[in-house]
């Protein structure tokens, strides 16, 4: 009996099976990861095996049909900061499958495992990053925002005080931390970090900081990345961490940020901030192509992903949340194939504002759409005119698509720096 035809079991792995988990790892991503040492590779197979023995956040899956192991991922155990409510969610990444069980539904059959995993934790929320936005789309992921890429002269930036920016180390994991978990209760879509992942962070990268008294209010990760291959003395600074508790705060990044100038050449942020070439005294990014007669300011990417598995249990943490003062009763119908338990109708009564489940009454409008448009709406990603709009979803009533798009809008689009 070839092994398609064997009933998988998914598992944590243990012991020797984490050489098999790093060696299909690597050829399922073999541009990624081409060239890694034996030895970084044993070092990867020791740090995954003390995760997995530590009652930690990070988990480690497999796939086995008979004793073969023919998949496998990474799960995350998450805090998500839903419009100001902490959300557990479930985030899965390094999915793999072995080279040689391709078309066997194990992609499938790993996910349909992740889902039913954090269902069981509570979890109402997913998340990850795609190898193809196509391929979780099929699968219920709706898109996140897109990250920025901007490329600003240091000399463009802001100047300022740069007093009490300061490298920082593991000795400041504590209050780092707290700084790093400030911003996240303060902002929709991130993750609260624990100690040891901030720890790693810091041990990981070159972080600055500022200081203030006996706190730390910003930091930022910074590296330094070459332009030309035939010029060592021409080079980029790219951040991609940036965290701050007020705007004073930011403003001492900047500054220490425009004060590099002279071994400098571009400033690269990437980040979800559509704003930020306001910053600049010129938002070019230093490409000279146009766009009719647009300068190109920034490019842009789509990353991250989100995905709801329970919609009841959503709205119920979303008890304290605002849906901007309006006032209706909802039936919310929800296709969703690929987790037909999440596939249903549920009535909400919005009374200015807060959400309330309701198990019986009449509703005021229908809305129907599939779970991936519904994932990005309820984030704040898209707003609902726009799938309307789209037809990406359907109303029972074309006159309430107004009131709807005011319920559903969200100020705040969502903020990740979440990298697994």
């Amino acid at each position: 009996m070839g092994l398609f035809n064997l009933m998988s079991v998914i598992r944590l792995i243990e012991g020797g099976e984490f050489e098999d988990y790093v060696r299909q790892s690597l050829d399922a991503y073999p541009i990624m990861m081409e060239n890694t040492p034996p030895e970084t590779q044993k070092t990867w197979i020791e740090n995954m095996k003390k995760a997995q023995a530590e009652p930690g956040p990070i988990h480690y899956y497999g796939v086995f049909r008979g004793s073969k192991m023919v998949g496998g991922a990474r799960y995350h155990d998450f805090d998500l900061n839903v419009h100001g409510a902490t959300v557990k969610a479930g985030g899965i990444a390094n999915v793999f499958v072995d080279l040689l069980h391709k078309k066997e539904h194990v992609a499938k059959e790993l996910m349909e495992h992740f889902h039913s995993h954090y269902l069981a934790k509570g979890a109402p929320m997913a998340s990850l990053y795609p190898f193809r936005p196509d391929f979780y789309r099929q699968m219920g992921y709706g898109y996140g925002r897109k990250l920025n890429q901007y490329k600003v002269k240091p000399g463009d930036l802001p100047k300022g005080d740069k007093t009490g920016v300061d490298y920082l180390t593991t000795a400041d994991t504590e209050k780092t931390a707290e700084c790093y978990n400030r911003y996240a209760q303060a902002t929709h879509g991130m993750v609260f970090k624990p100690e040891a992942a901030v720890a790693r962070l810091i041990q990981r990268n070159k972080v600055i900081g500022y200081r203030r008294g006996d706190r730390i209010e910003a930091l930022a990760t910074i590296k330094f990345d070459k332009v030309r291959g035939d010029n060592p003395l021409l080079q980029n600074i790219t951040v991609n961490y940036l965290v701050y508790n007020n705007p004073e705060a930011l403003q001492a990044i900047l500054a220490f940020l425009g004060s590099q100038l002279d071994q400098v050449d571009r400033i690269v942020f990437e980040t979800h901030d559509d704003d930020l070439h306001f910053l600049p005294t010129d938002p070019r990014d230093g490409d000279t192509s146009m766009y009719y007669t647009c300068w190109e300011t920034n490019r842009q990417a789509l990353g991250v992903m989100y995905r709801v598995i329970d919609v009841r249990r959503l709205f119920e943490a979303l008890k304290c949340y605002n849906f901007n003062n309006e006032s209706l009763n909802l039936k919310l119908t929800i296709r969703d194939s690929f987790l037909p338990v999440n596939q249903c109708s549920t009535l909400i009564q919005f009374k200015d504002g807060e959400a309330k489940i309701l198990d019986h009454g009449s509703d005021d409008v229908e809305v129907m759409m599939n779970v991936e448009f519904f994932s990005s709406l309820i984030m704040g990603v898209v707003d609902f005119h726009t799938l309307w709009t789209y037809r990406l979803a359907a109303v029972s009533s074309d006159d309430k698509v107004g009131i709807l798009d005011r319920l559903f809008h969200s100020r705040e689009k969502p903020v990740t720096m979440e990298e697994f």
